[in-house]
């Protein structure tokens, strides 16, 4: 069962009244100074978060399953609109298993083929632990959005396309409250 917060950040990200407006995170100047580097930083947010958390980093599964992503999801992967990916929602955790991140990943049936079954795997494994060890990863520039949370301050989050071996996934990340105190680590 997802807690409050996890789900409020989720009900935001997918909201079909309200969708994200994504843009460059390198033009997101508005963001608040606390917030902007975590948006910008185009290395492992694992490693990030596993550093601010002195070790103390960790994966929470919410749910994965087959499923359609939205319009907005299809668009940045090239999907045709009605095809399903497998669609992993976590929650990224720090000090004393806080949640700090919910992260959403939309992986393309046809992406899971060859080397990239393992993706399908990884329990409470961190998928950019995998990602950023293989050396065929590529990246779109990040994009970042503010979503407007039903009640409270609204969430800052991040997403981009990645290839492994040419094959797409969408990584999105939407940064916790918990979040708002945690130094960025140089």
């Amino acid at each position: 069962m997802m807690e409050q917060v996890p789900v409020s950040a989720r009900n935001a990200l997918l909201n079909p009244r309200t969708p994200p407006r994504w843009m460059p995170a390198d033009s997101a100047l508005r963001a608040p100074r606390h917030w902007r580097p975590w948006l910008q930083d185009n290395g492992s947010l694992t490693r990030r978060l596993t550093r601010a958390a002195q070790g103390q980093f960790g994966v929470r599964v919410l749910s994965q399953r087959w499923a359609m992503p939205t319009a907005d999801e299809a668009r940045a992967l090239g999907m045709p609109r009605r095809q399903v990916a497998l669609i992993r929602e976590v929650e990224l955790l720090g000090h004393e298993g806080t949640a700090w991140v919910y992260a959403r990943s939309v992986l393309p049936a046809t992406t899971l083929t060859g080397r990239e079954r393992r993706l399908k795997l990884l329990g409470n494994r961190s998928l950019g632990s995998l990602m950023f060890s293989d050396p065929s990863l590529q990246r779109s520039p990040l994009q970042a959005c503010c979503l407007s949370a039903a009640a409270g301050k609204p969430y800052w989050a991040r997403r981009s396309v990645f290839r492994l071996h040419g094959k797409p996934l969408l990584v999105c990340e939407v940064f916790l409250p918990a979040m708002e105190h945690v130094q960025y680590p140089l």
